[in-house]
């Protein structure tokens, strides 16, 4: 019998309905999976450091996702598709939550967040063509928002600003940082919302 999954740390009201598609003259839709998932130490966040030998954002910090393929029915079905083929995540294991807000990239990626529950004791794996570790990582270390700074860097003659988590093991920015602030606001809008029963997760696909 499979394990029961936990309550959300989310309020149901504190996350955004998942549309099905993003306008694409925003940008190459994309989504990522911000995996949750709870052991004895409380509530945790599943990220990858990517492949080293990536010709795009090699090392970098980032959550399982890419950009939609046409087989793709809905942005859950990237989401997911891409946690399978990057951690070996199976999708019958992730309660879907909700979306945060999408974020753009200057690479012109337009980039929905799809919040779901892992199940406890997962079995994952890195598929070593795209991920060169799984990172388990402390829900609450990332969202502490003293923790969180904005950067700024030029590329291609112009300033840019990002937003950057500081973390003792990992250098985290960028999109993958902008989606925790996103996500770090609305936990912390759900620890407010005090007599508020939190929803129950539901299956999407």
């Amino acid at each position: 019998m499979r394990q029961a999954l936990p309550t959300s740390p989310l309020a149901a009201t504190g996350l955004n309905p998942i549309p099905t598609r993003l306008r694409s003259e925003a940008g190459r839709p994309a989504a990522v999976l911000v995996g949750l998932m709870a052991d004895a130490s409380g509530w945790q966040v599943i990220m990858t450091e990517r492949a080293a030998h990536l010709a795009h954002h090699a090392g970098q910090i980032s959550f399982p996702g890419g950009k939609v393929d046409e087989s793709d029915a809905t942005l859950v079905a990237t989401a997911l598709r891409e946690a399978d083929e990057e951690i070996g995540l199976p999708a019958t294991e992730v309660e879907i939550l909700g979306g945060l807000d999408p974020v753009s990239s200057p690479a012109g990626l337009i980039v929905q967040p799809v919040v779901g529950i892992v199940a406890p004791q997962v079995d994952l794996q890195a598929c070593p063509d795209e991920v060169a570790r799984i990172l388990i990582l402390p829900l609450a270390d990332l969202i502490n928002p003293p923790r969180h700074r904005r950067e700024s860097y030029i590329r291609e003659g112009r300033r840019r600003e990002v937003w950057v988590i500081d973390h003792p093991d990992h250098y985290i920015w960028g999109l993958s940082a902008a989606i925790i602030v996103d996500l770090a606001a609305r936990v912390g809008m759900s620890e407010q919302m005090t007599g508020i029963r939190m929803a129950s997760p539901r299956r999407g696909t």
